[in-house]
């Protein structure tokens, strides 16, 4: 079954990045291609905080210091000190990952920093890291910082193309970890800290090696694609990176979609970024919010499984939902325009997915999402 896996991920990935080529060839517009990236950058933020908060149970609110991190690390190297884009991508990500080891190391080593601590703790960080850059001159000095655009970027078609490509590198290393770690050693181990982690721990489970492992790929993750998301906006600012916005969403994404499976994150950054544009597209903005707290509220109370667990149950009446909605919306045209068909479909299969299911039925349906055993050799070590 794995290898199916797999193979999808190559193949959707690969369709993905001939569409720059589209867009060169037959006129593709570029807001489609603008949209798509926002789209990867959701999808590699969620997936890497469903890397630790997801698989292990800790809930985390420093995903928005990560990226801030990153965000910062490529604006003032590049904007300030001409350094080449791709060389900050590397100290991005490393010194997200130096702040995710300081935070675990503090978080984990003491077992009283758990469960709503642990996520007090981590809500803290962009708070502390805020003030900081905007006192600091060399960092921002509550200025900004403008980052400027890469040469090369006409190589591949101009710059909203360039950073989409690197958004979609991104995206597939971050959905490819995420991947692995669950078929893997590490993947259990992080499941057996969420079950129960003083079991694991009593069985000799070494609960903080992988804890700390996953919380610096979720560092290293935000910290680049923070990075990218630097060059796409153009210019940083204190209030643009270290706020709520980001660990906000990606929680809601990862709910949505399934926090026990390696696809759920990106399955419900699709499904929100398309919801939260179309919204803005027709001027409600300012109700966006609204709506996602209340998709939010209402999954916790009747769906925390999320979406993944439900359409492994009803594959077919879901996408066969979303086909029709779409191709009715397409041949009628009495709305909208094509996102506005998508986002319209996905709402409709989302209900579809969502309708009562045997509680029995969707219990085992969980338990599978996570029952692949990995190989013999991957074992947790004891």
């Amino acid at each position: 079954m794995r290898w199916r896996e797999v193979a999808g991920i190559v193949a959707a990935f690969l369709v993905l990045a001939l569409l720059p080529l589209a867009h060169e060839l037959v006129g593709f517009p570029a807001f489609y291609l603008a949209f798509l990236a926002g789209a990867l950058f959701w999808i590699a933020q969620a997936t890497s905080w469903n890397i630790l908060s997801g698989y292990s149970g800790y809930f985390s609110f420093g995903q928005g210091a990560f990226f801030g991190v990153g965000a910062y690390t490529t604006a003032v190297l590049s904007g300030r000190h001409g350094v080449d884009f791709f060389l900050t991508l590397p100290a991005a990500g490393l010194l997200a990952v130096a702040l995710a080891l300081l935070v675990g190391a503090l978080a984990f080593r003491l077992r009283s920093l758990r469960g709503e601590v642990f996520a007090l703790l981590t809500l803290a960080v962009p708070f502390i890291l805020a003030p900081l850059a905007r006192v600091s001159p060399q960092i921002d000095g509550g200025q900004g910082v403008r980052v400027p655009v890469p040469d090369g970027t006409d190589l591949v078609g101009g710059f909203q193309p360039f950073v989409y490509l690197v958004s979609l590198a991104i995206a597939l290393v971050a959905i490819g970890v995420a991947f692995g770690m669950q078929h893997s050693r590490v993947g259990w181990a992080l499941f057996s800290v969420r079950d129960a982690e003083n079991v694991a721990e009593g069985l000799g489970v070494p609960t903080f090696r992988y804890k700390m492992l996953a919380i610096s790929i979720t560092g290293l993750i935000a910290g680049i694609a923070g990075s990218v998301y630097a060059l796409q906006v153009g210019f940083v600012t204190v209030e643009g990176v270290f706020n709520l916005t980001v660990p906000l969403f990606v929680i809601v994404m990862s709910v949505l979609g399934g926090r026990m499976h390696w696809l759920g994150p990106a399955i419900g950054a699709l499904v929100i970024h398309t919801l939260r544009d179309r919204l803005a597209a027709a001027g409600f903005e300012g109700v966006s919010l609204v709506v996602l707290g209340l998709v939010l509220a209402t999954l916790v109370l009747l769906a925390p499984e999320g979406l993944m667990a439900r359409l492994r149950i009803r594959p077919l009446p879901v996408a066969a939902t979303f086909a029709v909605a779409v191709a009715a919306l397409a041949l009628t045209q009495v709305w909208g325009e094509p996102l506005d068909w998508v986002a319209a479909g996905m709402v409709a299969a989302a209900v579809v997915a969502f309708l009562p299911v045997p509680r029995r039925r969707l219990v085992r349906e969980v338990v599978r999402l996570t029952a692949d055993e990995p190989e013999a050799d991957a074992a947790p070590e004891a």
